[in-house]
């Protein structure tokens, strides 16, 4: 399992980094802070699915959502603090497979990529 997270907040990253070691030791992990740097990598590299922040230093999450939707239909998770259901369902309207909010519990949200991955291999 290949996956991108695109998070500004370095230990969301970590964590999700440690667990992916512990419960999917198989698994290779890229990250990056920046939303534009994302879309570039999701462009350019194979990922089996992306979880992304809305809460970035360039450009709002749900903007990384909308630009990988014009090239890519891999499974998206978007992970965030924000938990106005009109956010939500912004995100979900605008492609995202999934919406966990923070704090979140580990387990949970490789359970949820595991089952949107397979899903999307079939």
């Amino acid at each position: 399992m290949n996956i991108l997270i695109v998070e500004d907040d370095s230990t969301t990253i970590e964590s999700i980094k440690l667990c992916l070691e512990i419960y999917e030791p198989e698994s290779k992990l890229s990250y990056t802070h920046k939303g534009e740097e994302a879309l570039q990598m999701l462009r350019e590299q194979q990922f089996d699915g992306v979880i992304v922040d809305l809460g970035l230093p360039d450009i709002d999450g749900v903007e990384v959502l909308k630009g990988l939707r014009r090239f890519s239909s891999i499974p998206a998770i978007i992970l965030s603090a924000r938990q106005s259901p009109d956010i939500i369902r912004k995100a979900l309207e605008y492609g995202a497979n999934d919406y966990i909010t923070k704090p979140f519990e580990y387990k949970n949200l490789l359970k949820r990529l595991n089952t949107l991955i397979k899903a999307n291999i079939k």
